[in-house]
């Protein structure tokens, strides 16, 4: 008789940057494409074992199966072509998560900061969160495809947003005030302490235009963001990094183990 066995990893690992992308991206590949490639491949061999019966003299009728098949190559194909733009969206959205994230880890680290990527709540996720010694700051990432001439920037005059000068369908200020609010009531629950959450904005890659003083939420590019976490006031002691750390870092693994 078998010995019951368990894994010797008491704690699952944190997520990574782009986690949560990565898996709509395998969803669509599993639940989607593959779904509509297999209803057409039956079909079609369907049909083709009907034309082999009718080539063999044995009352077949290729001519329905034919129908049925060419119905589910154009009606699935036409699904699937439409899932394209919105795989390489996603792809985009990833490589700009893994990126940037790539980039505060070489950047941050070594100054006594902890980052933590791609932390998920109930109807949405934080993509990085850093927290260091001038305080805690949550960051959605938005990647952009760029265009292939001419002057390419982002504008924020403290209230929204313009890239390349058209505003966002939604509302990238909005979305980072309310990520920072929910990370801020969760680290109060988490730790029985109240920490200010900084709500950031990068663009990788893009030319950010000049902030403007004092705004609430910053708007950056990935390569700035390092510098103006630096320059900021120390009020976080590294107790609080501590703490604060070791308590996200058990809130995702419990909503890890959840699922």
């Amino acid at each position: 008789m078998s010995k019951e066995t368990k894994s010797p990893i008491k704690d699952l690992p944190v997520r990574l940057p782009g986690q949560s992308i990565n898996e709509q991206m395998d969803k669509i590949l599993n639940d989607r494409v593959v779904q509509y490639y297999l209803i057409i491949s039956m079909t079609i061999v369907m049909a083709l074992m009907e034309w082999i019966r009718w080539c063999n003299n044995s009352k077949p009728n290729p001519i329905l199966w034919t129908v049925i098949a060419l119905f589910c190559l154009v009606y699935y194909g036409i699904k699937t072509w439409k899932l394209i733009p919105v795989y390489r969206s996603l792809r985009l959205g990833q490589i700009g998560e893994e990126a940037a994230g790539q980039y505060l880890e070489e950047q941050l680290r070594p100054n006594g900061c902890q980052i933590l990527h791609d932390i998920p709540f109930d109807s949405f996720n934080i993509d990085h969160i850093v927290i260091g010694p001038s305080g805690v700051y949550a960051i959605e990432t938005k990647t952009c495809s760029k265009p292939a001439k001419g002057k390419a920037s982002v504008v924020y005059d403290g209230q929204s947003v313009t890239v390349n000068g058209f505003k966002p369908e939604r509302d990238p200020i909005v979305q980072a005030k309310a990520e920072a609010h929910s990370l801020h009531e969760l680290l109060e629950r988490t730790t029985g302490k109240r920490f200010d959450v900084r709500p950031v904005v990068l663009y990788p890659g893009w030319y950010v235009e000049n902030m403007p003083a004092n705004s609430e939420v910053w708007v950056l590019n990935e390569k700035a963001f390092p510098t103006f976490v630096a320059n900021g006031k120390k009020n976080l002691p590294p107790e609080d990094v501590s703490l604060i750390t070791f308590h996200l870092k058990r809130y995702v693994i419990a909503r890890a183990q959840e699922k």
